[in-house]
């Protein structure tokens, strides 16, 4: 059960290098290339989409093209924001979790540059963001090294339908949250003293205002009160979960969860 879990995790991290035919994003969209299927946690600071590898360093954003996976190239590289964290990939764009808030960036092509078109702004904490559906779900944490004792623990949503205008829809309070993911509607937040809690998303559109909304629920029945847990991956009913000294992992096919099997 041991190498059953630890080679499905180093699967999900690291199966999009150096295979060949088509390949999938760390939001496990399929682009062109190789094929694969690594996703990465909202915890992450590099990313692979399609042909390249995305990294944050310090305030530089960088670009690598690991088509020829013997040979990579760097081919680009940006200015970010000092204060940038955690970087998260979906469809054609780049989502940076910062200290100060989300910046959306645009993925290159032959057509477009790599840039910024978007931020939202919260007060100092730090900040992973996970996107699904056009909807961006961030946590902000108070206790953290970002913002010792200031600040709010709570989870926001954020329309990013128009990325250069992303807009809050909800928030909610939580206890300590931290890594958090998204799959299918079913939302895991990693929620400290809390446990690992799992919520319902429905999105809603409102045709004649042109709004979004959104039903947030929380399964308390689905919530794992003995979990600490510091991030999330969930893909395909497998969720992989870090949660101090040990890697847990659950099938979230039907709730409650069924457990797996743990790495210590």
């Amino acid at each position: 059960m041991k190498n059953t879990i630890l080679s499905i995790t180093l699967a999900l991290f690291l199966s999009n290098c150096g295979s060949t035919g088509s390949n999938s994003s760390a939001d496990g969209s399929v682009n062109s290339a190789s094929e694969g299927t690594g996703k990465g946690g909202s915890m992450a600071r590099f990313v692979i989409s399609g042909d390249y590898l995305y990294t944050l360093n310090k305030r530089v954003l960088t670009v690598t093209n690991i088509s020829n996976p013997i040979d990579p190239k760097i081919y680009t590289k940006i200015a970010v924001p000092f204060d940038v964290e955690t970087l998260f990939s979906y469809n054609n764009y780049l989502y940076i979790g910062a200290e100060s808030g989300v910046y959306i960036y645009t993925k290159p092509t032959p057509s477009q540059n790599l840039e910024k078109i978007g931020e939202f702004t919260h007060v100092k904490s730090c900040d992973p963001v996970v996107v699904e559906d056009d909807l961006a779900f961030v946590t902000l944490n108070s206790g953290s090294s970002c913002r010792i004792n200031g600040g709010n623990n709570v989870l926001q949503i954020l329309d990013v339908k128009n990325p250069i205008d992303p807009k809050i829809i909800l928030e909610r309070d939580l206890i300590e949250p931290k890594g958090l993911g998204i799959d299918n509607g079913s939302l895991f937040v990693c929620d400290g003293k809390g446990g690992l809690k799992v919520f319902t998303v429905e999105k809603i559109e409102n045709n004649e205002t042109n709004q979004t909304d959104v039903n947030l629920t929380w399964d308390s029945q689905s919530t794992i009160s003995d979990i600490d847990c510091y991030d999330v991956i969930p893909r395909n009913n497998n969720l992989i979960v870090s949660n101090g000294d040990d890697v847990r992992q659950f099938d979230y096919s039907q709730f409650p969860m069924v457990e797996l099997g743990r790495i210590k």
